[in-house]
């Protein structure tokens, strides 16, 4: 609504109460009704539906199992948790929340530091904006016309790095702690309590909390394979794609939850993902009529002619283009990010003649770090409602070394470009 409201005001002072109206009128429509955005309720639907059939906790509890004699073993348990479950639901919001709930007792209750629980979660949540089913990588293809079956496959590689750099900086974190001697806050486990993880039959779920569960993971891998899979082979469109995987997520439900719950548990999945679905298309109309007035007011040429004009070194301008996103994350979301910054950016670094497939990963992967960054860093809330007793000061000292690690994920990919291009063009993919 305040993108709204902005891009009104200033349709009203450039031209007239009566083109502000127009506008306002016909952007819910002009927005919603392009083809290519059907992907963004169809890959919303398929995470709901993942999550209500339990399979965040399939993934966490055998990554636990795999991972456990390795140095801080629960944390790279909901790091490898997190990836598996961003793969399957492309929200970051939704896969901090739901792994703050699955695993920080895990990492606390192992003698690690909440701290370290917020960090590890929150960075792990970022996942869910570059590892496809990305909907921010679907929107800034929307956004920018760049084909969206090689931006969700692009982001799979810089998404492997990440996970990568996340489980080193654990392990040092970890390691370092242990010689340095420093204990875990002795009052930690105290303050999450007793309380049990959400109990599966509460759910109606066929398989328990903690109970290994093979066939969930497997199921996880399933859903991937369908909604990606058939991208990468040239088999199914993205939007052919999102489709099938919702509909292999519907499957799953149904084996998944016992029979007496199973319509509840869809009722509400369906319910979940239409508010999901109008939060993100509020955001789609309240950008396109700030879009709009920026058009208009000839402020996007105008930056283009300007910075193309200053004869700068071409990866200065991208540096400079980049951290342009980290203060715009201390306000807005990933989403209004993209879809205020990607109309301005993109133009500007294709004009110096880099890859835009390989720009698309880059504003989304510093997009991504911008959800994490202080003083307003969204995912930082979203686990300190979702585990209120950490305390927002613990989450941001927490999430702190999982930014330098970040830093260090973003030049490595602007040093090694074909960590996001191979991909894409090795594959079949088709728009």
């Amino acid at each position: 609504m305040a993108l709204v409201a902005a891009g009104f005001t200033g349709v009203v002072l450039l031209r007239s109460t009566d083109a502000a109206v127009s506008t306002v009128s016909n952007q819910p429509y002009s927005s919603a009704a392009d083809y290519s955005l059907t992907i963004v309720p169809l890959f919303i639907l398929m995470g709901v539906l993942a999550v209500r059939a339990g399979l965040a906790q399939a993934g966490f509890d055998l990554a636990s199992r795999v991972l456990r004699r390795l140095p801080g073993g629960p944390a790279l348990a909901s790091l490898a948790g997190s990836g598996m479950f961003a793969a399957v639901t492309g929200s970051s919001v939704a896969t901090v929340a739901t792994m703050a709930r699955v695993s920080t007792q895990a990492i606390v209750r192992a003698g690690l530091s909440i701290r370290l629980a917020a960090g590890v979660v929150c960075a792990g949540g970022t996942l869910g904006v570059l590892i496809p089913p990305s909907i921010v990588l679907v929107l800034y293809g929307v956004v920018t016309e760049e084909s969206i079956g090689h931006l969700l496959l692009a982001g799979i590689g810089p998404g492997l790095l990440t996970i990568l750099a996340y489980a080193v900086t654990v392990v040092l974190l970890v390691v370092w702690s242990r010689r340095s001697g420093r204990p875990a806050e002795t009052d930690e486990t105290a303050l999450l309590g007793d309380d049990d993880q959400d109990g599966a039959s509460a759910d109606g779920l066929r398989v328990r909390p903690g109970q290994l569960d093979p066939v969930g993971f497997a199921y996880l891998v399933v859903i991937f394979a369908v909604s990606i899979g058939t991208i990468y082979l040239g088999i199914a469109t993205p939007t052919e794609a999102a489709s099938f995987g919702a509909l292999t997520a519907l499957v799953v439900l149904r084996l998944r939850v016992r029979p007496p719950r199973w319509l509840r548990a869809l009722r509400d999945a369906l319910g979940e993902a239409v508010g999901l679905t109008a939060m993100t298309f509020l955001l789609i109309t309240g950008a396109g009529v700030f879009t709009y007035f920026l058009a208009l007011s000839g402020a996007s040429s105008a930056l283009v002619g300007a910075v193309v004009g200053a004869e700068l070194s071409p990866y200065l301008v991208l540096v400079l283009c980049l951290l342009l996103l980290l203060p715009l994350g201390m306000f807005l979301d990933g989403i209004s990010m993209i879809l205020i910054a990607a109309p301005l950016l993109h133009p500007i670094l294709t004009e110096y003649g880099f890859d835009g497939i390989w720009i698309g990963v880059l504003v989304v992967k510093v997009a991504e770090m911008a959800l994490i960054t202080p003083p307003v860093g969204m995912n930082a809330f979203v686990y300190s409602g979702a585990v209120p007793q950490a305390g927002l000061g613990r989450v941001f000292r927490g999430i702190v070394p999982f930014i330098v690690a970040d830093l260090v994920v973003v030049a490595v990919l602007i040093a090694v470009p074909e960590i996001v291009t191979w991909l894409p063009y090795l594959s079949s993919a088709q728009g």
